[in-house]
């Protein structure tokens, strides 16, 4: 029986490609075993649970955003984490490990390059995450969402989309029949949209006849329904939507944050959308991918400091000619990225050399 170790967590924009990636695994070997690893204080720990899925715990903790004291205390993780992901690597034994983001994947990423096991990073956004950035040395090779990751990484790169769960890429077609209006601030929703947008919903025209649901955040499900109704608006609050392709099913227009998996799940489901990137994400990495597909002119971008244009944007955004304007705008999408990525770090173990895998997908290459 093959096993992959999926190494990363902390937010939902490093879990949902690791499931991703883990259902691509069990699709091309039914056999194979597939463990997540990631750490007791992420989001990692209830979804992964909730999934049944086997999440493997390491006690290492993130770095940025802290003191400098708070820093010092967490460094001390790094030795017991590095020693734990060295006893789970020598007893699972492990064909490949398939490194996420996020700080639990650093560990698991240096021991398993010490044993000679290979290591393939998967980069969702258009500005590289640190836990990446520190580990590229030690991978054979990486899986970017968007090309402009490649300068920040010290390994071959391959450009193949980020892994999303398979259900984006089977829904029912896109039409301007649908009524539901999908507002999602990440997995543990977004404090600024929460505030702010129930009234400046409220002003744009006809919203009344719409369906508003709305991802606050568990911490937020009260005030963001009193918010609404202040505003005399119909709205469905939510903490957190667990069958996310259900909602993308229903949805007409999405609106919100622009994490890297949030971007790619529009993507494969040809949603138009309206991006509010967070404006404190690590190296505005959201902007970026916002950026990426407004380009296209499949969404929208908004900046946070500049909410007041917002609803004249959504009243020229809700016109059926501009909604499928976008829908219309959206790339074609190649094979699943999560399929690509497992392929590519099978041909790996299987011992092929990066610069074959290079050699056949030239257009895909990204420099660094």
């Amino acid at each position: 029986m093959n096993t992959y170790i999926i190494a990363g967590g902390g937010t939902g924009g490093h879990i949902f490609p690791a499931l991703a990636l883990g259902e691509a695994v069990r699709r091309k070997d039914p056999n194979a075993r597939v463990l997540f690893a990631g750490t007791r204080y992420g989001l990692e720990v209830q979804i992964m649970a909730e999934r049944g899925e086997t999440l493997l715990t390491l006690p290492m903790r993130g770095l940025l955003g802290k003191s400098i004291w708070q820093k010092a205390a967490l460094l001390w993780r790094l030795p017991a984490s590095l020693a734990k992901a060295f006893v789970l690597l020598l007893k699972y034994r492990p064909k490949a490990v398939l490194g996420v983001g996020g700080y639990a994947s650093i560990p698991l990423a240096l021991a398993a390059s010490f044993l000679r096991i290979p290591v393939v990073l998967q980069e969702q956004n258009a500005v590289a995450g640190l836990a990446n950035r520190l580990v590229s040395r030690f991978a054979r090779l990486a899986c970017l969402g968007f090309p402009e990751a490649a300068m920040q990484l010290r390994c071959p790169a391959l450009v193949t989309g980020n892994p999303i769960r398979r259900q984006f890429y089977e829904l029912p077609n896109w039409s301007t029949e649908r009524r539901q209006i999908l507002i999602l601030g990440g997995s543990q929703g977004a404090r600024s949209l929460n505030q702010h947008l129930p009234a400046l919903l409220a002003q744009v025209k006809e919203i009344e006849k719409y369906t508003i649901v709305h991802q606050a955040g568990a911490q937020h499900v009260s005030s963001v329904e009193q918010a609404y109704q202040t505003v005399s608006l119909s709205a469905q609050v939510v903490p957190f939507i667990q069958d996310m392709g259900a909602a993308f099913a229903k949805s007409l227009l999405i609106l919100g944050r622009a994490g890297a998996s949030t971007v790619s799940e529009i993507c494969a489901a040809r949603i138009p959308a309206v991006l509010i990137p967070f404006p404190q994400a690590t190296h505005d990495h959201q902007t970026a991918n916002a950026r990426s597909l407004a380009h296209f002119g499949a969404a929208q971008l908004v900046k946070e400091r500049e909410l007041d244009g917002l609803v004249a944007c959504l009243n020229e955004v809700l016109m059926p000619d501009t909604l499928r304007a976008m829908h219309n705008a959206f790339p074609d999408q190649a094979q699943p990225a999560s399929d690509w990525c497992v392929d590519l770090t099978n041909s790996l173990v299987a011992g092929r050399s990066v610069s074959q895998l290079l050699k056949e997908n030239p257009v895909h290459v990204s420099q660094n």
